[in-house]
């Protein structure tokens, strides 16, 4: 028995909204909605999506944006358009955003995600959602992702930078760099 596979109602919206503000491809569909609730968590208290944001291989994945598009041959919201020479698929929005689904505040969080992030390469958005989520050392696990005042943070152009730098640094690098620690000898005495 085939079973078809629907949205929750606001994440719907959202994709919806997502989709007509910029063209998403799928890395975008599944992860954009995170942040949404991310800064909707910071901002107005609370999440938007209804969506799962998990911890897979190559960064936060919203797990039902994930199963509907992989189930999405006859979807009435949207489809997915292969692009040309590449393995990467395009989604097309073929819906209008609910009537009064979302809050004016809802949209103005969801348009200023669209409008700050939807330009991100997959890869950016992977390791940017994986740097939002530094205690989950084991990616690909589902563990939920951070949707704290942490993570909001750490979505900072600054923060992000910060920690590619980091990243970037073998420990022979940092010791060249580094101030030494005091020896706890002479720190206890």
């Amino acid at each position: 028995m085939i079973t078809k596979q629907h949205l929750p109602p606001k994440l719907e919206a959202v994709l919806i909204r997502l989709g007509k503000a910029a063209a998403l491809n799928v890395t975008q569909a599944v992860k954009l909605p995170y942040l949404v609730d991310v800064v909707a968590a910071h901002v107005i208290g609370r999440r938007i999506t209804e969506g799962t944001h998990q911890a897979w291989d190559h960064g936060v994945v919203t797990k039902e944006v994930w199963h509907y598009l992989d189930k999405c041959t006859a979807s009435p919201v949207l489809h997915l358009k292969p692009v040309r020479w590449s393995e990467e698929k395009r989604v097309v929005i073929d819906a209008e955003e609910p009537a009064s689904s979302l809050t004016w505040e809802e949209q103005r969080i969801i348009d200023f995600v669209a409008k700050e992030f939807a330009s991100l390469r997959a890869g950016d958005l992977g390791r940017m959602t994986k740097i939002m989520n530094p205690t989950i050392s084991e990616w690909g696990s589902n563990r939920a992702a951070d949707l704290g005042a942490d993570a909001y943070d750490r979505m900072s152009e600054g923060y992000q930078e910060m920690a590619k730098q980091a990243a970037s640094l073998t420990l022979e690098e940092l010791r060249q760099i580094s101030v030494p620690v005091l020896d706890i000898e002479d720190a206890v005495a």
